[in-house]
């Protein structure tokens, strides 16, 4: 029987997260189920994952200001990055059944990895996300200068993985009459602004979306552009169509879909906002359209 990659990595999760929920009622990893598992020190240095057929590299950056000082990392002054001193293990991530609740929530953000920690000498902790295939024999961990942080491509990485509601589409009345307007409108989201922010060598990169159009399609070759989600029933929505025709000829139903454009945004440690390149979003519902019937009756 073939396992799936996302299959092999839960399995992988949940089985550690099984082992170490015994461990952890002597050691616990964490002590309240309410702190985040773990959340990067804004000056630390940087951490990063490259995979090749010799294996896998963690790769730690040290940025130009010492630790524990303060100033913009991304300047030329500050102190000179020493790191000769530095002894870094790394292993796969244990803890506790909160641990496997954070795990289980992360995973999907990390398709074909696992969690593994990073230690070193020098007090540095870290969390990186390792290919689940990778051999534990040949992971290592190499500590050297940072790579200049791009802020921009910082924030399109999290415009592409903002949680962006998964909604569905809402219609009155639930089976279309030929003739008859329907309306549409979208459910599960209010078209609120979405946010994120990161934190990488000592930049703070805050990325914010919001919905810009909406592009509708009925499924008969009809489609409607909107800046509205729609209302939803009893208010009127914007968002109507009247088909000319059943949808039996469409296989019983009619596919109708909402593209949504989000326009987005980010800026650096606070300042001003800068754009970024939108992002679209479809979901699709099946509506069933009929064709009304004039039935005669003897009196």
């Amino acid at each position: 029987m073939k396992v799936s990659a996302l299959g092999k990595q839960l399995y992988v999760l949940l089985v550690v997260g099984l082992i170490t929920s015994l461990l952890a009622l002597a050691t616990p990893l964490i002590a309240d189920a309410d702190d985040p598992v773990y959340t990067p020190d804004p000056g630390s240095p940087t951490i990063s994952v490259k995979s090749s057929n010799d294996g896998v590299t963690i790769y730690i950056g040290i940025t130009n200001t010492s630790s524990g000082s303060s100033g913009d990392p991304s300047s030329s002054g500050g102190t000179a990055p020493d790191y000769s001193g530095w002894s870094c293990t790394a292993s796969m991530m244990t803890g506790g059944l909160d641990v496997l609740a954070w795990l289980m929530a992360e995973a999907p953000l990390h398709p074909g990895a696992v969690p593994w920690t990073v230690q070193c000498s020098d007090g540095f902790f870290g969390v990186v996300w390792v290919p689940t295939d990778a051999d534990p024999a040949n992971v290592k961990v190499v500590v050297g200068p940072a790579d200049p942080i791009d802020p921009g491509t910082i924030a399109a990485e999290l415009r592409d993985h903002l949680p962006v509601p998964d909604v569905t589409i809402s219609a009155n009345p639930n089976v279309g009459l030929v003739a008859l307007p329907s309306w549409f409108w979208v459910d599960g989201y209010d078209g609120s602004p979405i946010r994120a922010l990161d934190t990488l060598g000592g930049v703070t990169v805050e990325v914010e979306i919001a919905p810009q159009h909406y592009s509708w399609s009925f499924g008969d070759g009809t489609t409607l552009e909107t800046t509205s989600p729609g209302r939803p029933y009893p208010a009127v929505s914007d968002v109507r169509h009247a088909y000319a025709q059943s949808s039996l000829g469409a296989g019983g139903v009619f596919a109708v879909t909402v593209e949504v454009r989000f326009s987005a945004r980010y800026r650096v440690n606070g300042g001003a906002w800068q754009s970024l390149n939108a992002i679209t979003r479809s979901f699709t519902r099946d509506y069933p359209v009929q064709q009304l019937q004039s039935v005669l009756t003897n009196n």
